[in-house]
């Protein structure tokens, strides 16, 4: 009787491996692939076999259990297909990523997004987003009000974008989880009142500022 159970439960534990390991949802491999149409990802393709499961595709994590993506590493895969031109991310192909905790989009030329028509709703769907690499992209200031609506980052890096220091601050003031931001190449035109506002952020422990211009007067508190 105990081998019989012993092996019911050995034949459980395999059904649930092979369900944990079945690969990513299908909502979420269709919108990698949307997402393929704007980046130079040759191996993210819409065939069988191994490449079915999007899990196993370049530049993509999943948990393990559960099949949801939780990283996208996505640095510097346009360049070869569309060389220096700068382009707008439909934020809306981002949406089925409800498990996402890590996310690279750093040396693609990305000139900002394009937010869904509905307020708040990427921010909502990202909830669970830590790590945000946008470093060396064309953004400007156009980017920090959807910044600022992922309330659980813990690690920003901006640096060498085309934004204001000043409206950084104002854009990211409510990142209460967040302890590490990287500003190197950006102009800090008021330093003062950037670290100031910078001081508000609780969690804060590291702040870079590699390469940075600063103007302006630190006052002693």
């Amino acid at each position: 009787m105990k081998k019989k159970a012993l092996w019911v439960l050995v034949v459980v534990w395999g059904i649930a491996c092979l369900c944990g390991s079945r690969g990513c949802r299908e909502q979420e491999r269709v919108a990698l692939l949307a997402l393929n149409a704007t980046l130079d990802l040759p191996y993210w393709v819409d065939v069988g076999g191994s490449y079915f499961n999007c899990c196993s595709w370049e530049g993509v994590e999943c948990n393990p259990t559960t099949g949801r993506v939780t990283q996208l590493m996505l640095s510097n895969s346009r360049y070869y297909r569309f060389g220096f031109k700068t382009w707008y991310l439909n934020a809306s192909l981002l949406l089925p990523f409800e498990e996402l905790k890590s996310f690279d989009l750093s040396y693609n030329y990305l000139g900002g997004w394009i937010a869904p028509k509905e307020p708040n709703l990427l921010s909502s769907k990202l909830s669970k987003l830590e790590v945000l690499d946008l470093s060396y992209n064309s953004l400007n200031n156009s980017i920090l009000p959807i910044l600022g609506g992922f309330s659980n980052l813990k690690e920003l890096d901006i640096s060498h974008n085309k934004v204001d220091a000043v409206a950084i601050t104002e854009g990211i003031k409510n990142l209460s989880h967040l302890e590490e931001l990287c500003l190197d190449g950006v102009h800090l035109k008021d330093v003062g009142t950037i670290l100031q506002a910078l001081g508000a952020l609780s969690s804060l422990k590291i702040l870079s500022l590699q390469n940075s211009t600063i103007e302006g007067t630190i006052t002693a508190q």
